[in-house]
């Protein structure tokens, strides 16, 4: 009996932690039906279960230590979540950058991931982003993170105090922006350089409504040039998500410390 109660709570451990990581990873966090987060969470965690080690189990069970570790659990697995999420809005905070530069800011559209109102160009970037997510098998990638976080961090384990959320907070908004003005500044300053000579026409023919000529100038470069981009553009997503994977093994090693 207590074989089985210890298996049990065990799972339940991690399955604490895979929903939490599902509830908060970009991929499953939008307007999916909960009971198929639930689902593939319960499913995930019945594999994750044979990774977890034995000597992680308690020999002992108490309500206290078993309410410490669910809530120990499910911190880690949003935890890991969060900093994802913090790393992919940088391609949220590039498309919204571009938007406004190119007149494009009013034209929102419904994330449907986020059901927030995102700028057009966002959005396109935000899809480029996952594609190229799921292109370079990164579910896959994401999925052996997950279990190199049971295999490091065991449950009951986890070193959790609020300086290490303040340094995921504060590593992770930085490098948000980080990414956001990397992915950004080529076109920006494409779209700098026409600004420049909008200007420059005003100057020397000031009878020409900048309001009329300058929107479909402003958008028409930043497609194009957005456009010419694009190859570029994927192989520094490419970069950061390596880099994403890479802070995530870091920041499992600072948890399991």
């Amino acid at each position: 009996m207590d074989s089985i109660l210890s298996q049990a709570t065990l799972y339940g451990c991690v399955l604490i932690r895979v929903l939490a990581i599902l509830t908060v990873f970009p991929l499953w966090s939008g307007r999916l039906p909960m009971s198929w987060k639930v689902a593939a969470a319960v499913w995930v965690s019945v594999l994750f279960s044979f990774v977890v080690r034995p000597a992680a189990v308690p020999d002992r069970w108490t309500l206290p230590l078993v309410l410490v570790g669910g809530v120990r659990e499910f911190l880690t697995g949003a935890l890991l979540g969060l900093f994802v999420r913090l790393i992919l809005a940088g391609v949220m905070l590039a498309g919204q950058l571009l938007g406004f530069q190119m007149g494009l800011g009013i034209a929102n559209v419904i994330d449907p991931a986020t059901s927030e109102s995102v700028s057009v160009i966002a959005e396109v970037l935000n899809l480029l982003a996952l594609f190229l997510f799921l292109e370079l098998d990164g579910h896959l990638m994401a999925v052996k993170v997950v279990a190199k976080s049971f295999e490091w961090i065991p449950p009951f384990s986890a070193r959790l105090d609020p300086a290490l959320f303040l340094e995921v907070v504060r590593d992770g908004g930085g490098q948000m922006f980080q990414v956001g003005l990397a992915l950004a500044w080529p076109f920006s300053l494409a779209l700098l350089l026409v600004y420049l000579g909008m200007g420059l026409l005003a100057r020397v023919a000031p009878q020409v409504n900048l309001l009329v000529v300058g929107f479909p100038i402003t958008i028409g470069v930043g497609l194009f040039v957005l456009f010419l981009g694009v190859s570029p553009l994927t192989v520094r997503m490419e970069g950061v998500f390596s880099e994403t994977f890479h802070s995530l093994e870091k920041l499992l090693a600072s948890i399991g410390r």
